[in-house]
């Protein structure tokens, strides 16, 4: 017998797939689309972005001729109304509990969009569904939802520019939130507009690839988020001297070495995925400092190659052959241990 089970389970709008391992977790395709299921090519599933090209819905380095990051994957629709609009259901791809859902498309360039919470994985994880049609009304903070539980109507809301009928989707992202204190740090960047979305702004989440961990939880190679994360090669490592013990290695116990220390620490050495996901940490001692004169914020390693093959995410920069800390990376150590 095969170590998943794969099936099909109607919804209202048709069939939405269910992938689940009783000794790891549970985990739900968003849409009805079976293409992923069926193994088919990825032209039936996703939607490309104006470029026409597949890959351009995927994520990482995939958008502008590979100068623009995109942080997760665009599913597109099966069926649509007389007008073209998507009729297809959008589902909760995990058990948990919303935490955000902004129904003011203009608020936001992801739209109409909600963020979940899964506290049943390790480490828990958010997802994050946008440019939806609609949010079911049910649908609102605090309130808890099933794996494959409908959430709102796939569509092509989005604030400051217009998504084509054509090119209506989901975009989803699977990752984490970087800080509780999220309005400090908009307040000292001194924005024109004003965060209408707590800490659930796209600048306060972090994602890894949703079709990767996918993929990979459905071969077996990985069983689970954690599982997934360790199998991420480090691009880099930071050594990070303060004491500061962040929300994020307290919310996410599991990516910290031996565990979020009791006796407070003198700093950190963090490693980093490509993208800039800070996947493990170490607590650090006095003794495993520099002394007086030393920086802050220092480059232990990092991977050349694949630094040099990922340059929009812009997390380190090469400068006559030394690596630099890039805005990514500095944008998320000051969410995680403030401006």
């Amino acid at each position: 017998m095969e170590r998943f089970l794969l099936c099909f389970l109607l919804a209202c709008f048709g069939g939405w797939i269910l992938v689940s391992d009783a000794r790891a977790l549970e985990i739900v395709w968003p849409t009805p689309n079976p293409a992923w299921l069926e193994r088919g090519p990825l032209e039936d599933f996703v939607q490309p972005a104006a470029s026409g090209r597949t890959e351009s819905a995927l994520f990482g380095c995939t958008r502008t001729g590979a100068t623009r990051f995109h942080e997760g994957i665009d599913l597109k629709p099966i069926r649509r109304d007389s007008r073209g609009e998507p009729l297809d259901p959008v589902f909760s791809i995990m058990p948990g509990r919303v935490l955000y859902a902004n129904r003011t498309a203009w608020h936001s360039s992801y739209g109409h969009y909600v963020v979940i919470e899964h506290t049943g994985t390790t480490p828990a994880v958010i997802s994050l569904y946008a440019h939806l049609g609609s949010i079911d009304e049910n649908i609102s903070e605090g309130v808890g939802v099933e794996a494959g539980q409908r959430i709102g109507i796939m569509g092509r809301s989005a604030g400051g520019y217009t998504i084509p009928v054509a090119r209506a989707h989901v975009h989803l992202e699977i990752g984490f939130w970087l800080t509780e204190d999220f309005q400090k740090w908009y307040d000292a960047r001194n924005f024109e507009s004003p965060n209408r979305h707590g800490a659930f702004s796209g600048f306060n989440i972090i994602g890894f690839d949703p079709l990767d961990f996918y993929n990979k939880y459905r071969s077996g190679e990985v069983r689970d988020v954690l599982g997934y994360l360790r199998q991420e090669p480090v691009a880099y490592t930071l050594r990070v001297a303060d004491s500061k013990i962040p929300d994020f290695v307290r919310r996410y116990p599991d990516l910290v070495e031996g565990g979020v220390p009791g006796g407070g620490v003198a700093g950190w050495e963090i490693e980093f995925s490509w993208y800039g996901l800070p996947k493990g940490w170490r607590p650090l001692r006095d003794e495993d400092l520099p002394g007086e004169g030393g920086s802050r914020v220092e480059i232990v390693s990092f991977d050349a190659d694949v630094v040099a093959a990922n340059t929009c995410r812009s997390t380190v920069q090469l400068q006559g052959g030394q690596p630099r800390i890039g805005a990514t990376t500095d944008r998320v150590l000051e969410l995680l241990f403030g401006p």
